[in-house]
């Protein structure tokens, strides 16, 4: 995720909070002249100003790879580029690869082949994955096969 990105959220967050209009406008100015890219992933998890140094910035990566707000803005990132690719100029692209992946895939069919890729979606798309991950393990170890066994994910 680029710096411009974390922006991009982390503006929207600062907009539609309670603050008052002074304190926007300081973390407004703060995110787009000061704040680095780890700094503004920090205050998108922890909703505070704070410069990272170098010994902590890997750290602050991680977290945010593992957390709430990195998790919504990927979701988020996903229903964007959905509705881009749907309605920027690819329509035919995308209905096409849409209508390929639902002739092999029973997740896409079951979810809605041609709808957008909102957070319903996306739960739907994981849930049936992970369903489906379940039943293979489960025929693995009925047939007590260990090779097929140790290939299966476990959820």
């Amino acid at each position: 995720m680029t710096k411009k990105e974390l922006q991009i959220f982390s503006i929207a967050v600062v907009t539609e909070s309670q603050l008052p209009k002074q304190a926007k406008l300081q973390i407004l100015e703060w995110l787009q002249h000061e704040a680095s890219k780890i700094d503004i992933m920090g205050f998108l998890m922890d909703g505070r100003i704070r410069h990272f140094d170098e010994d902590t910035q890997q750290i602050v990566v991680d977290r945010f790879m593992i957390s709430e707000a990195g998790g919504r803005i990927a979701k988020l990132r996903k229903t964007y580029m959905s509705q881009a690719g749907s309605g920027g100029g690819l329509n035919l692209m995308w209905l096409a690869y849409r209508a390929v992946r639902a002739q092999f895939d029973k997740c896409t069919r079951g979810c809605g082949t041609f709808e957008f890729n909102t957070s319903r979606r996306q739960h739907c798309m994981i849930q049936c994955k992970v369903d489906k991950a379940k039943k293979e393990l489960a025929a693995a170890q009925k047939s007590k096969d260990e090779k097929q066994i140790i290939k299966k994910p476990i959820m």
